[in-house]
């Protein structure tokens, strides 16, 4: 039902109750003629706002119900009039009331807004979770999660195993089978998406029926969150996500901050269309901060009392590792050996524990460039992590459980760092120092980070697990400044702030 009728027949019911207040009036004073016009007036608003409900809405027989019960109860009172009964005015007011607040209430739990979210990575369901949990408890939409499929990619790009991660989403998310759901006959008025590629991503490849260009022909409104935060920025290496189909097909993309909005901007991408609200996923970092940290089975004994290094593999690191082997004869695969490194030093190391969160498309990203040499080494070391006395590998859904039980974070350039610079832990880039003027224009500034290096800015890595054990940490609080300046909103509440917008904006177009 579309909101102006709603509001239209609440109006209507206001209008009802003000006339029983008149018909209380009038029956004092003996006025029966006013009374009986009155009571005519009564049942035409009664029928007007049935035939209302009949024509736009299904499934709402008992309104109808005590709508007719109304009208009858009138011809009663009516009459008794008649008859020349005496009726209490006040007794009349309340038991037409009573029909008329029955009827109200019910009104307003009609949806008034169709939504569906389709994520298809559980990992990635922090992109879209606040805005429906907003939209979940707002008793005027009718909001479902579909999950949707998709295939992982052989090393010519065809497809290959076929992942489903529904069972993966959070216990409290109702989700609904992609078999059941059809976006051409729900016709939706919003449309949610977090993967922007459609068929463009050479790791993993979703139904034809959820790409961008589709979905947005039976919605009156796509809309896409993107999957995770925007961190350095390079002008010359440019954007990746700003590229996509999705960004570009959407009618309305959702942005960290203003900084990312005009490098969007910049990429020619409609400014009517951006929407600097702020992340969902900033919402899910700061929410999963207040709570208390609670092992997964079998981490407890592996991980409590010790300091928790939280090792982040990024997915592209092998790869491009592998690469620059390619181009240096000679010379090793560097990112096999700086993990090597890590794994012989953290593992059995005493005061320290080990969380490995593999990227969830790390194994299949390796088989599709048939890069078998890493992906053998990536099993190796996952089956040693596995064994070891003071290391888990994280193959949770999502990765807030590793951020509140983690000291510090260890990583190559990824998304995630800016993710976990807000929980003011530390963070060990393995990487080389990053362009000054860049991380100032970048939508996160990462210079408050401890970097690889024997002098000068850099740290070595082993100077950083000291630093983490010995509970010292002289960046923190600018880094902490360059959150406050990245993230407007760290109170938790960009879901329901985007979600109150859209709403509150809808004029989506007819389909």
């Amino acid at each position: 039902m579309e909101k102006s009728i709603k509001e239209r027949m609440l109006q209507l019911l206001t209008t009802l109750q003000e006339a029983h207040q008149e018909i209380e009036h009038v029956l004092s004073e003996k006025e029966y003629e006013a009374v009986g016009n009155l009571l005519e007036d009564c049942q035409n608003g009664a029928i007007l706002i049935g035939n209302t409900i009949e024509r736009f809405e299904e499934k709402q027989e008992h309104i109808i119900g005590i709508l007719e019960e109304y009208c009858e109860t009138l011809f009663r009172i009516n009459m008794a009039l008649e008859g020349q009964g005496l009726l209490d005015g006040s007794k009349v007011k309340s038991e037409l009331d009573q029909y008329i607040q029955d009827v109200s209430s019910r009104i307003k739990d009609i949806k008034v807004l169709k939504i569906v979210f389709f994520p298809y990575k559980a990992s990635m369901w922090t992109s879209l979770e606040s805005i429906w949990r907003a939209a979940e408890k707002d008793r005027e939409c009718e909001v479902k999660v579909v999950v949707i499929p998709y295939y992982t990619l052989d090393e010519a790009g065809n497809e290959d195993e076929f992942k489903y991660e529904a069972e993966l989403f959070p216990e409290d998310v109702p989700i609904v089978h992609y078999r059941e759901y059809s976006v051409e006959q729900e016709l939706p008025d919003m449309v949610f998406i977090h993967n922007p590629y459609d068929g463009r991503n050479n790791v993993t490849r979703i139904p034809k029926e959820y790409y961008s260009y589709r979905l947005k022909l039976f919605t009156k409104q796509l809309i896409y969150s993107p999957y995770c935060l925007q961190g350095y920025y390079s002008p010359k290496d440019g954007n990746f996500l700003c590229l996509t189909n999705g960004a570009h097909i959407a009618d309305k993309v959702l942005l960290q901050s203003e900084r990312l909005r005009q490098i969007y901007i910049d990429h020619r991408i409609n400014e009517e269309k951006l929407l600097a609200l702020g992340s969902p996923k900033v919402d899910s970092i700061v929410d999963g901060m207040r709570k208390p940290a609670q092992y997964p089975a079998g981490w407890s004994e592996k991980l409590a009392g010790r300091k928790v290094f939280l090792l982040n593999t990024h997915l592209f690191y092998f790869i491009i590792g592998d690469d620059y082997q390619k181009g240096h004869p000679g010379s090793s695969n560097y990112a096999q050996r700086y993990h090597e490194q890590i794994f012989q030093y953290l593992l059995g190391k005493e005061g320290c524990a080990l969380i490995w969160r593999p990227h969830p498309l790390l194994k299949a990203a390796l088989k599709s460039r048939g890069l078998y040499a890493s992906l053998e080494f990536v099993e190796k070391w996952e089956q040693r992590v596995r064994e070891s006395e003071n290391g888990v590998i994280d193959e949770n859904g999502e990765y807030n459980t590793s951020f509140i039980l983690s000291d510090a974070l260890i990583t190559t350039h990824s998304t995630m760092i800016a993710d976990y610079m807000i929980t003011g832990k530390p963070i060990y880039i393995w990487e080389n120092y990053l362009n000054e003027e860049n991380c100032k224009n970048s939508p996160v500034d990462y210079r408050h980070n401890y970097f690889k290096g024997e002098s000068g800015k850099g740290k070595t890595f082993y100077d950083f697990v000291q630093m983490v054990l010995e509970g010292e940490d002289p960046l923190y609080d600018g880094r902490m400044q360059d959150v406050r300046n990245a993230f407007d909103n760290l109170e938790g509440t960009i879901g329901q702030n985007i979600y109150d917008y859209l709403k509150g904006n809808f004029g989506g177009k007819d389909l």
